[in-house]
């Protein structure tokens, strides 16, 4: 029957890959509906949204709903829902498994397997129409859709949307040099983290009381990261020696933590470095930190032990360090104003 249904236009056509998803639902909802009115025309009471489960359990039976799950690609409760279904119309039986009585095992009713002889015929039919549907498109239809499932076991889609976002979000900050007038920002940026967590020491306010002088002065740097024309989080590096830094003081704001601020911030420390020919980056954490050493150890920073009395602080810390030389072919991005 031809759709009579006025010519307006399709909202989800044109949202394109946006509504994807929807897209494909639609037309699988609209798929199982003309078959489902198949099965009706032929007085049989059956629904195309049972067709997976009920085909496999007559060609291989009994069959656990894990098993059968496992097979379709479904999940247990879909499997579960269908069954119930099935099991209501009385095409299925239920029974232990006599090998674990957790298990049911699922099977077609002696009225499921004379309704699969009346439905063989129909399939074939169902089959060779949908042949005559696919081959219309143009495309190796069946093998684009095969392409995006291996596509989403490899990366699925919550992923992917997260990868792109987190990329924007490292787009958006932007990386500044240190000016004086950024020396009440170093100050108040990493007060606001030290306080939250310990006590802050001698050493702290060695450093954050003057920067240009503990820091610059010694061949050091200190990097900005500035959002939405506002100052979040800093990083410094401290030279021991020409070929070894320590990345220290690296602080995001909490309100601006969770949009990357802080991978940026350490991503254009190591490019920094690098530049200078360092051969590797120290620093102390601390266990409590469990989203920078998280990050850290994402970077390539490893585990390294050293003397308590090398450590600068009373506070509990562990030292990692990162073999620059090691790194290679990773372009990372850094501009100054």
């Amino acid at each position: 029957m031809k759709n009579n249904k006025k010519n307006e236009a399709d909202f989800i056509e044109e949202l394109g890959t946006l509504a994807f998803a929807s897209r494909l639902r639609r037309l699988s909802e609209r798929l199982l509906r003309d078959v489902s009115q198949t099965y009706r025309a032929e007085n049989l009471n059956f629904e195309a949204r049972w067709f997976s489960a009920f085909y496999l359990l007559w060609r291989q039976s009994p069959l656990a709903v894990t098993a059968i799950a496992q097979r379709l690609h479904l999940t247990h409760p879909a499997v579960n829902q269908v069954a119930g279904a099935m099991a209501k119309a009385g095409l299925l039986i239920s029974t232990r498994d006599s090998r674990d009585d957790r298990r049911r095992l699922l099977s077609l009713s002696p009225a499921g397997r004379s309704l699969a002889c009346q439905l063989e015929p129909i399939w074939r039919d169902i089959q060779e129409a949908t042949a005559e549907l696919v081959k219309a498109s143009g495309i190796d239809l069946l093998g684009a859709i095969a392409q995006v499932e291996k596509s989403l076991d490899e990366t699925n889609m919550c992923e992917r949307v997260r990868a792109r976002r987190k990329g924007r979000q490292m787009t958006a900050v932007e990386i500044v040099d240190y000016q004086p007038r950024y020396r009440k920002d170093f100050e108040k940026l990493n007060l606001e983290w030290i306080e939250k967590y310990f006590v802050v020491e001698s050493s702290d306010m060695r450093v954050l009381g003057d920067p240009q002088g503990e820091i610059i002065d010694k061949g050091g740097a200190i990097l900005f990261a500035r959002l939405d024309r506002k100052i979040v989080g800093t990083v410094a590096l401290i030279k021991h020696d020409s070929k070894t830094f320590e990345l220290t003081k690296m602080a995001v704001t909490e309100k601006a933590q969770g949009q990357q601020v802080g991978k940026r911030l350490a991503l254009a420390a190591i490019d920094y470095a690098q530049s200078l020919r360092v051969r590797r980056i120290l620093l102390f954490t601390s266990p409590k930190l469990i989203a920078a050493n998280a990050l850290y150890r994402q970077l390539g920073f490893k585990p390294l032990t050293i003397p308590r009395a090398e450590i600068p602080f009373r506070r509990p810390s562990i030292a990692m360090e990162l073999q620059l030389e090691r790194i290679s072919g990773q372009k990372k991005h850094r501009s100054q104003k």
